[in-house]
């Protein structure tokens, strides 16, 4: 049966589209080139408290593997600070339990699911595309490409969706490790994950899902860094994937397809994090696909409406991450050692207890507009390295 909808990838963004269009009436099919839902599994595994929320959902003991309250931020010199809350803030997922989870209710509302069927084009014609898959052509009214970074299939068909700020992520598991329970661990420097971060994250007694992107060879700094952190080698398979830091792309919406998710860029800049914001934006997908169908109002309506709703939270975002990578180890050591020695850590505390962990415009204009911390930041790392960011802050023009 051609369905009405076609969507590319069972990841989270495109299993939440397919759920919204699905509960809608529309008939709509997903695609996924695995022949399981979430596998392989090559994300750190972190969702917030607030985030599962938005996206409607309730934490599950089937997925959810513990809670987060806070962590420790290490500088390359060494020295960290410690920022704790007396609530959960995040929970630790089995990405591969939750992703199922989602495919049931995708599957619940209406939605099918078929694996092991990787999507080969997309062939324009006329600014409509079809989807060629093994075994033939389908004729969709709607695609909704979730492939994932880099969105492979746009790019085949001739388009540059410009998506910038690609590293390679490694993760591994590891067991019979001292880590603290609901603590995670970020640590920064050029050497050790260039242009992001790595992280230890617990997972259960004496267990930690650890890993990190970066600009070079980020599987050997991860073998480094397990030697440096814990003594040890990779206990298990290590697994890579790729991080998304660079924005949305400047485009999402080809003609009767749908970027979404990782594929749009939707992805917070700051941390890699892309299932809380690319799945509101992927529901802002599914319904503009539905009252396309409903009524034939114009698909071109989902580039402003997701833009409209979080452009600027990304464009704060982006401007950090940039900020983040232009500073180089002495500057940052340097920072957290001012904020450390200025007594400021209590303001970062309360920054953490009011902050959204996803939308994170809002405290990053906080942090900004406080005179001390503002002050402390402009003497450690120059108010020319912090100028777009005020510049947004300030009432900037929004990127996103």
């Amino acid at each position: 049966m051609r369905p009405e909808v076609a969507v590319v990838g069972a990841g989270p963004a495109g299993l939440l589209a397919a759920k919204r269009v699905a509960e809608r009436g529309f008939s709509v099919q997903v695609y996924e080139e695995h022949s399981a839902v979430g596998e392989p599994c090559h994300c750190a595994g972190l969702i917030s408290v607030e985030g599962l929320r938005r996206l409607g959902l309730e934490p599950r003991e089937d997925f959810i593997q513990g809670e987060v309250y806070g962590g420790r931020v290490y500088a390359p010199s060494g020295e960290h600070m410690e920022l704790r809350d007396s609530r959960p803030r995040a929970y630790v997922v089995d990405r591969s339990s939750f992703d199922r989870h989602l495919a049931e209710r995708a599957a619940d509302a209406g939605a099918e699911l078929i694996l092991s069927k990787r999507v080969e084009a997309l062939d324009f014609n006329g600014g409509t595309a079809a989807l060629r898959v093994r075994g033939g052509v389908l004729e969709p009214s709607v695609v909704i490409d979730a492939e994932g970074p880099g969105a492979r299939l746009l790019g085949q068909a001739g388009h540059d969706a410009g998506q910038r700020g690609l590293l390679n992520g490694f993760n591994a598991e590891l067991d019979g490790v001292e880590v603290e329970q609901g603590m995670v661990e970020l640590w920064f420097g050029d050497s050790l994950a260039g242009g992001f971060f790595a992280w230890v994250i617990p997972t259960g007694d004496g267990e930690a899902r650890c890993g990190l992107a970066s600009r070079g060879d980020g599987l050997a700094c991860l073998k480094g860094f397990l030697r440096n952190r814990f003594g040890v080698e990779p206990q298990a398979r290590v697994r890579a994937g790729r991080v998304c830091t660079g924005g949305p792309v400047q485009r999402t919406v080809y003609g009767n397809v749908l970027l979404v998710g990782d594929a749009a860029g939707q992805v917070k800049p700051t941390t890699g994090g892309g299932v809380v914001l690319g799945g509101l934006c992927a529901g802002i997908a599914g319904d503009v696909a539905s009252e396309h169908l409903g009524d034939g109002r114009d698909l071109g309506r989902y580039e402003g409406l997701w833009r409209r709703r979080y452009g600027h939270e990304f464009s704060l975002m982006l401007a950090l991450r940039g900020l983040m990578n232009g500073l180089g180890d002495e500057r940052l050591s340097r920072a957290l050692q001012a904020f450390k020695e200025e007594g400021l850590q209590a303001r970062a505390q309360m920054l953490l207890e009011r902050g959204d962990v996803d939308m994170q415009a809002g405290v990053i204009r906080e942090a900004l507009t406080d005179p001390a911390m503002l002050a402390t930041m402009v003497r450690s790392l120059g108010r020319v390295a912090l100028g777009e960011l005020l510049s947004l802050v300030q009432g900037g023009r929004p990127r996103g």
